[in-house]
């Protein structure tokens, strides 16, 4: 989760012709951080500036906004950013016409839902899916309220202004430049001068290509002076090579880093390992840069093939040993990758960080819950919105979906393939150690999850463990788990690295 510390900037005029369709859903895309995950997992998406105002300047800076008009009321801070939230959820969720109900009439006579449709693509064909809100933040414009929704997109942080009358009706919105978050830097475990890092593509089923990075340690597959002299070890060969990783990211459009506010936590893992003389290779999954239709994918269009490409890429690597390949997999797809192992060859092992031990869309539903009763009380919209999750769950459970519909961010098609898949089986049916992982803080894999992995695989080779202050991107913290430390630079604990380093090595 291209790379998230050299960001596009947002006030650019000339946009990236790459073209990705809608994300399906604000649900699924921001579910699972890092999934993911991405980002703030109660809100939304964006968009850009609409016929009432006017774009960005090329410098970055704002042309003149037409002032709505005003009429009575104060409405309070809580009802502004709920108004700007909601509006641009519906965007997300591609509800053009729902949006279009909360505009003043002023704007209504002006902008129409095909318009805010052709806005929203032409925002994603220039920054890339969504992956998740960031802030939202209250100012004013010519003396009238308005909220920037920072959103972070899979190729750079956008700021939604959203302009509000005193009826908390939108009466404007435009692209504006946000302040970037704190520029990522590797954590005191990580040593740069111990690894080499090379940029990789890996070509698709079609004809789209996924970016991704190799870190790979600088003396892999060099003989140590006690090799050369002879000596035998009951461990693997140095001639051999180092182990390599493959880390598959969680869900939605998850890029190569895991990339949430100024976190990097794939980045993290990886450039840790390497330190540790583990080679890895990361991607950027294809619902983040190629074109798909939701209503259509698969797990496996989104997992599986990728994966087993990129196993293959990095078996090909000098100084890998093509026999210690470990697939590691974080949230959703710590869950897939059971799959994949038992679709490739010769992996050996299974790496699980905070693998989910539900279904995918209860989890939403849970998750919507928990957000909702965060601050100790349960707004009628925040029930409105809990019961429209659990609806759509209900429907899902029966896979009672068209074959044109997208539900929670994803179609029939998606939903009926990861009913077909058993993760405890698979996970039971392979013939390689696995490790699972788990942050005793984490609000989106929870107690429940780990129990059920516990007792599906009681007495295998197994090692669970919980590191009580993490969250779900294994960053340290205090108290209850929220969104908003997702937007504050961390790293993944030393621990996690030290261990998984630990247990890939004896593989």
């Amino acid at each position: 989760m291209p790379r998230r510390d050299d960001q596009t900037p947002t006030g650019r005029s000339t946009p990236s012709r790459r073209t990705v369709l809608r994300a399906g859903g604000v649900l699924l895309t921001s579910a699972l951080a890092g999934c993911g995950s991405g980002s703030d997992p109660t809100t939304t998406q964006s968009t850009t500036a609409p016929p009432t105002t006017s774009p960005p300047t090329s410098d970055g800076t704002d042309a003149e906004t037409t002032t709505p008009d005003s009429t009575t009321g104060t409405p309070d801070d809580e009802a502004l950013r709920t108004a700007a939230e909601q509006f641009v959820g519906h965007l997300a969720a591609g509800e053009y016409d729902a949006a279009t109900e909360q505009f003043a009439p002023a704007l209504a006579e002006q902008v129409d839902a095909a318009t805010l449709e052709t806005v929203w693509s032409d925002l994603q064909r220039q920054y890339g899916a969504f992956v998740g809100i960031e802030a939202t933040d209250l100012t004013t414009v010519q003396g009238y309220d308005a909220a920037v929704v920072s959103t972070r997109f899979a190729q750079g942080l956008v700021g939604l202004r959203v302009v509000l009358d005193d009826e908390v009706r939108v009466a404007g919105f435009q692209v504006v430049p946000v302040e970037q978050p704190e520029e990522w830097s590797p954590p005191e475990y990580v040593d740069t001068g111990t690894f080499e890092t090379t940029s990789v593509s890996l070509a698709g089923p079609d004809s789209c290509t996924l970016p991704g990075e190799l870190a790979v340690p600088v003396d892999a597959g060099g003989e140590t002076a006690e090799s050369s002299a002879g000596d035998s070890t009951d461990g693997p060969s140095d001639d051999a090579g180092v182990p390599g990783v493959v880390i598959l990211g969680g869900s939605g459009p998850t890029d190569l880093d895991g990339s949430i506010g100024p976190n990097r936590p794939y980045r993290d893992l990886a450039y840790g390992l390497a330190t540790d003389g583990v080679a890895s290779l990361r991607y950027t999954k294809r619902t983040a840069v190629c074109s798909v239709d939701p209503a259509t994918l698969t797990v496996g269009d989104e997992y599986t093939e990728d994966a087993l490409t990129a196993i293959d890429r990095v078996r090909e690597t000098p100084g890998v040993d093509p026999d210690r390949i470990v697939v590691l997999g974080h949230s959703l797809g710590a869950s897939l990758a059971p799959r994949v192992a038992a679709r490739a060859e010769g992996v050996a092992g299974v790496a699980m960080l905070a693998p989910p031990g539900r279904p995918l869309h209860r989890l939403l539903v849970e998750q919507t819950r928990y957000l909702a009763e965060l601050d100790g009380t349960v707004t009628d919209e925040e029930q409105a919105r809990l019961d429209e999750v659990t609806a759509a769950a209900d429907r899902i459970d029966d896979l009672a979906l068209g074959d044109d519909e997208v539900l929670l961010g994803a179609g029939k098609a998606y939903w009926s393939s990861l009913a077909e898949y058993d993760a405890f089986e698979t996970a039971r049916s392979l013939s390689v150690p696995l490790f699972l992982a788990y942050g005793g803080r984490d609000y989106q894999v929870t107690a429940t999850d780990r129990e059920r992995w516990a007792d599906a695989l009681d007495g295998d080779d197994a090692t669970v463990t919980v590191y009580d202050d993490l969250n779900h991107l294994f960053v340290p913290g205090e108290g209850q788990s929220t969104p908003e430390e997702y937007t504050t630079l961390g790293h993944v604990a030393p621990a996690v690295v030290s261990d998984l380093s630990a247990w890939v090595e004896a593989r």
